[in-house]
């Protein structure tokens, strides 16, 4: 081959390598292109999933719900909590958005714990010397991704790095699982259609969502009781369920539930208004329950059950337990 040839054959080279690099990062692109409200990144999750949920947190810690309650623990996750406690990362500074996904019960006494992935700026070196410092996290190496490594009461649970945006947190088996998913450039809750048509669905702009498919649903409680004697109210099993809601000017939530077929859908909005009555049956010892129970709609689309809450502040406020003032210390009598 002569020289001429020879540099024709390496610039056609050249230009077949930078067109496959070039549609191999537009492949990965659009592969990890965010669905709904769900960012691309969180596609590396297990497809075997059941539930997601999403906190957009920026949202969350600028709300006066969190402003009023950020200590409480029903603002607080466990899994996001646990985070926090380990790396030391203020979320109203470091994260944008966190989301939750995992699996319901097996039939066994051992709740599953969810993978929790944590996006937003992250400062490594600080986070790393939080982790080690804490002399919990046992720092290694797995495709190229940074992990810590904590034991605690016999679990095993892991914080990934992924990027210098993106944090992965949860049991170390599936963290791993996660990371191996990624370096291969695969994408496997993509192949979850059925949740991701759910995800699809979530109203744009919402502070908090989650979904959930008719495996996770299959562990709710399958009737209420109904009167005296024991008796219990068979309740219609769900196909999906969709709960979206805002934080600001007041609560709202608004939550789809699809039955198997219209008269499923009738009944179980009949329970819901029939359990809303009862709430507002109540109001004689607490008026604010009244406000509450007003607070709430339900309505039925075909086999959809919507049922929609606005909540003023006020009213949550009036419903928490009071303290009891401590009585003041009797005079000792002489």
């Amino acid at each position: 081959m002569n020289r001429n040839r020879l540099v024709l054959f390496a610039s056609v080279l050249v230009v077949v390598l930078g067109v496959v690099a070039g549609l191999g990062a537009l492949w990965l692109d659009s592969a990890r292109a965010a669905v709904g409200p769900l960012p691309g990144e969180s596609l590396v999750l297990p497809a075997d999933t059941q539930f997601v949920m999403g906190v957009d947190v920026q949202r969350l810690t600028s709300s006066q719900a969190w402003q009023k309650w950020s200590t409480n623990k029903a603002m607080r996750p466990e899994a996001m909590d646990r985070l926090e406690r380990w790396t030391g990362l203020d979320p109203a500074r470091d994260i944008d958005h966190i989301v939750i996904a995992g699996r319901g019960t097996d039939g066994t006494s051992k709740k599953p714990t969810p993978l929790v992935m944590a996006m937003g700026r992250f400062n490594l070196e600080k986070l790393g010397g939080s982790i080690e410092g804490a002399g919990a996290g046992a720092k290694s190496q797995l495709e190229g991704t940074t992990l810590f490594t904590m034991e605690q009461k016999g679990v095993s649970s892991s914080l990934a790095v992924l990027d210098t945006r993106t944090l992965l947190f949860g049991p170390t088996a599936q963290v791993q699982d996660v990371v191996r998913s990624r370096s291969l450039g695969e994408t496997p809750l993509r192949q979850n259609e059925e949740l991701l048509a759910l995800v699809e669905g979530v109203k744009p702009g919402s502070t908090f969502w989650m979904v959930g498919d008719k495996t996770i649903l299959a562990n709710m409680p399958k009737g209420i009781p109904a009167g005296g004697g024991g008796a219990t109210m068979k309740l219609p099993p769900l196909q999906s369920l969709v709960v979206t809601g805002d934080l600001d000017p007041q609560l709202s939530i608004a939550l789809t539930g699809i039955a198997v077929d219209e008269a499923a859908a009738t009944k179980l909005a009949d329970v819901m208004r029939g359990l809303i009555a009862l709430v507002s049956l109540q109001a004689q010892q607490k008026p604010e329950l009244a406000e509450l129970a007003s607070a709430f709609s339900v309505s039925t689309e075909a086999t959809k059950v919507l049922v929609n809450a606005r909540i003023p502040y006020e009213v949550l406020e009036a419903l928490q337990p009071r303290k009891t003032a401590t009585p003041a210390e009797e005079p000792v009598q002489e």
